[in-house]
């Protein structure tokens, strides 16, 4: 980006955003730091760098805009008034609370346009975060989400011959994903989020969310498939029996599975 473009970007962020205190010198640092990635979205960078600062209109700004309909978008997880108002609170502070020497994470998510999916996608995080905590309070064994023990024999011999092949060959193929991937995965079937919903945090069409959460499970099956080929002395036949079976409770249970893997937000 040309010092001319520089000084028009800026500019516009300082139009777009009255009553806001634009540092300039700041703002045009970070577009140039920004500008070889692709266009940069201006006034959000701008709006960024000033609620970093404390600024109070800034500040108002994105609670208007980026804050207040998050109670909204994580209606479909059905949890009680109390806890969204904690999620939206976290989410706040998670972006807005600089970590000593380090630049608040919501500097590090703007600039791109994409500023409001990724609010959506921090604050549903922390829901999953809160439904896991609640739901699994002694940790338990992931396994035994897939079915109950009693109502299936056979889940019941293929889950103590094969528990630990299992687990070491899905925590690995996890281990394999992008984080998008990731978190696609554990947003969808932890997190209930529907494809339009994934959509509209990511900024993309539907179709597009579509493709990455099959291209997400797809590989995830491969990953865990290639590692149990390789971990269990068992003929082909054996281990599609195994995997179609397992996989067919994979769509209850593939949120728990995931909901440890450790990923930042």
């Amino acid at each position: 980006m040309t010092p001319p473009a520089l000084d028009d970007a800026v500019a516009r962020a300082a139009a777009a955003l009255p009553g806001v205190a634009i540092d300039r010198a700041a703002l045009t640092a970070a577009l140039a730091a920004r500008a070889a990635g692709g266009e940069v979205d201006a006034v959000e960078l701008a709006l960024a760098l000033a609620c970093a600062r404390g600024d109070a209109a800034a500040l108002a700004i994105f609670e208007r805009d980026y804050l207040r309909d998050l109670p909204a978008s994580l209606a479909h997880m059905r949890l009680d008034a109390a806890v969204i108002d904690d999620v939206v609170q976290r989410t706040r502070a998670r972006l807005l609370v600089a970590e000593p020497g380090a630049a608040a994470r919501v500097v590090e998510y703007a600039g791109r346009g994409r500023l409001r999916g990724l609010v959506q996608v921090v604050a549903t995080r922390l829901a999953v975060d809160h439904t896991r905590a609640k739901d699994r309070p002694g940790g338990g064994d992931e396994l035994d989400d897939l079915v109950a023990i009693a109502d299936d024999p056979e889940l019941a011999f293929l889950k103590a011959t094969y528990r630990a092949a299992w687990r070491e060959a899905f925590t690995a193929a996890v281990g394999d994903l992008d984080a998008r991937a990731r978190n696609l995965l554990r947003l969808h079937h932890l997190g209930g989020a529907t494809l339009e919903q994934l959509a509209a945090m990511y900024g993309v069409h539907r179709a597009t969310a579509v493709r990455w959460l099959a291209d997400a499970r797809a590989g995830l099956l491969r990953g865990t498939r290639r590692r149990l080929t390789a971990a269990l002395a068992v003929s082909p036949a054996e281990l599609d029996s195994i995997l179609a079976l397992i996989g067919s409770r994979l769509e209850a249970s593939v949120g728990r599975l995931l909901a440890d893997d450790g990923d930042p937000d």
